[in-house]
């Protein structure tokens, strides 16, 4: 078929003189540089997909052997054995099998390194730039929730205190109010002086922080807060309600505290590291 189109433009030539032999080799190397960007295009189809690179950290920050748990995730599988009550279980058989393996639960996974993986802007945070001093700093929070078939667990790595909220996370004037498990965070300070590198870096980083959190299970509590609920009656639909009376628990529920082994502060995807304190 290219031999065909060849001569024929050839014969074209012959007959149109020197704008025909012009334009033909104008159609000629339109045909030519068409050929090869289709041959480009086929060789890139046949590319193998790019592979996602894999990041090795070493410990206590390798996620290889470690109990791998993310803000409002799933816990650990048998973290409910650090607290008392009863066992998970969708038959009293299955509770009480399971009840029989707390002890052994618990030293399994007293031994074990959980790695908290975090980021900005939400548990990682970079303060606004501190000019006369030339620093930033940066907050990682000192305990997350997760949850397991029973409901929530937090886990904090730092001080973690249960505590009634104030009226921004709570509904002002209400009667009641839910405690919450409250840690303070781990604070990094970081020194920039130039102002042009600051600004750089806060513009670059801002929503690109990330931070690893290795510790081991520790202490186990649960906090509750027993209180005494109105009874509140109504009339819907020519039908007396009632609802509440007798005792509920606004507690913070159950915490499991951490010994730290270390947290790590990067940038870049995990690939820079900023801090790593131990």
């Amino acid at each position: 078929m290219k031999r065909l189109i060849v001569l024929t433009l050839l014969a074209a030539a012959a007959c149109g003189g020197k704008d025909s032999s012009k334009r033909t080799a104008d159609q000629l190397a339109a045909l030519e540089k068409k050929r090869a960007e289709e041959k480009k295009a086929e060789k890139v189809d046949k590319l193998a997909p790019l592979v996602a690179e894999v990041l090795h950290l070493p410990a206590p920050y390798d996620e290889s052997g470690a109990l791998v748990v993310l803000p409002d995730g799933p816990c650990p599988d048998g973290l409910w054995a650090f607290f008392p009550g009863e066992a998970p279980g969708s038959t009293p058989d299955e509770k009480k099998a399971n009840a029989a393996h707390r002890k052994d639960l618990v030293a399994a996974l007293s031994s074990r390194t959980i790695l908290v993986k975090l980021r900005s802007p939400a548990t990682v945070t970079l303060s606004p730039y501190d000019a006369p001093n030339g620093k930033f700093l940066i907050d990682v929070v000192g305990t997350i929730d997760c949850t397991d078939s029973l409901g929530r667990i937090a886990l904090a790595w730092t001080d973690a205190k249960a505590t009634t909220p104030g009226n921004s996370a709570a509904k002002e004037g209400a009667d009641l109010t839910q405690n919450v498990w409250v840690a303070p965070p781990v604070t990094f300070e970081l020194f920039i002086k130039s102002l042009t590198e600051a600004k750089t870096f806060n513009d670059k980083n801002r929503f690109g922080l990330s931070a690893r959190v290795a510790f081991t299970p520790g202490k186990a509590e649960v906090d509750k807060k027993v209180t005494k609920v109105k009874k509140v009656k109504a009339e819907a639909a020519g039908e007396k309600l009632s609802f509440g009376g007798g005792s509920e628990d606004w507690g913070a529920g159950r915490l499991l505290r951490g010994t730290l082994q270390g947290v790590r502060v990067a940038t870049e995807q995990e690939k820079k590291e900023l801090f790593n304190k131990k």
